[in-house]
């Protein structure tokens, strides 16, 4: 395909899609005769404004896009996401693609659309092939930079080409060591939850939750919190009161009995704890669950 054919298919294309970017700057690259491994079809920066919204049925290119500000929504796989600022999502070839900006927060975006036998093999070799959507990725935001910075250079198309998926294949190594840092995070965080459910019968120290992983205090905190929302040991705390609740609602054991089921060193310390985390005293929560029990049975 001649460049010249090239720019027309673009003006074209831009002229169907007039209204969905306030501003685009993209560079173009006319795919040669003999296709590569890699090769950048398109390199740019859009903003868009709030009709934009992009459908490909059965794309013939991998895009690749950081989202540097705003948010929308993504339709891939059968999944839908909702990327933000700070967000990249890769979607590759041969497949559907349909993604659209929140009209109120419209997305501004730095992309490139690369196709060639080497961007699934790619994607399959860093585990890459079914994640689409990758969070939170402020430190690969240069790496675009880099792309759409190169491909403005007064080089060969060979030159930018060539340093582009270098670039790219950086992309790729980082993603992939992010998301296998975060399931190896992920797998110690569900290793501490484990480990406190089955040891909520006793008394356990925070110096004990840390040790299940061999970790820090700080770490452990820092990273259960980050999947549960609440400390390892609040998590424990509120673990015993629910098993608490539990038992005066449907055994007959004494609040001491219970107390001593739970591992407590004694009932008082028991009772303070209960009553501080629930606002009432076990004797009391036992007497009214009692009597809410008593009035359904009776309707």
């Amino acid at each position: 395909m001649s460049l010249i054919v090239l720019v027309g298919a673009w003006r074209e294309m831009k002229e169907m899609n007039k209204g969905l970017y306030d501003y685009e700057d993209v560079k173009c690259f006319p795919k040669p005769a003999d296709m590569p491994p890699f090769w950048f079809e398109m390199i740019g920066v859009s903003h868009c404004d709030g009709k934009y919204r992009i459908i490909r049925e059965d794309s013939k290119v991998c895009v690749c896009e950081y989202i540097i500000k705003g948010s929308g929504t993504l339709h891939i796989g059968g999944k839908t996401y909702h990327p933000k600022a700070g967000d990249i999502y890769i979607l590759p070839e041969f497949g559907r693609h349909e993604y659209y900006t929140e009209p109120k927060d419209p997305w501004t975006k730095i992309f490139f659309n690369v196709r060639g036998t080497g961007v699934s093999s790619m994607l399959n070799t860093f585990e890459l092939k079914n994640k689409f959507l990758f969070s939170d990725c402020e430190e690969l935001y240069p790496v675009f930079e880099q792309i759409f910075s190169k491909s403005q250079e007064e080089i060969t198309t060979e030159q930018i080409m060539i340093e582009c998926c270098e670039l790219f294949v950086r992309l790729l190594f980082t993603l992939y060591n992010k998301i296998r840092t975060a399931d190896e995070s992920l797998e110690e965080a569900h290793k501490v939850k484990f480990f406190i459910q089955n040891n909520v019968e006793r008394e356990l120290s925070m110096k004990e939750i840390a040790d299940s992983i061999y970790r820090s205090r700080d770490y452990t905190n820092r990273l259960f919190k980050r999947y549960y929302n609440v400390t390892p040991y609040a998590y424990y705390l509120n673990l015993r009161i629910e098993k608490a609740k539990a038992l005066l609602q449907h055994t007959s054991l004494s609040v001491r009995q219970i107390s001593e089921k739970l591992g407590y060193k004694n009932g008082k310390c028991f009772s303070k704890q209960f009553q501080y985390m629930t606002g009432m005293t076990a004797s009391y929560y036992r007497k009214i669950k009692h009597g809410a029990r008593r009035n359904d049975d009776e309707k």
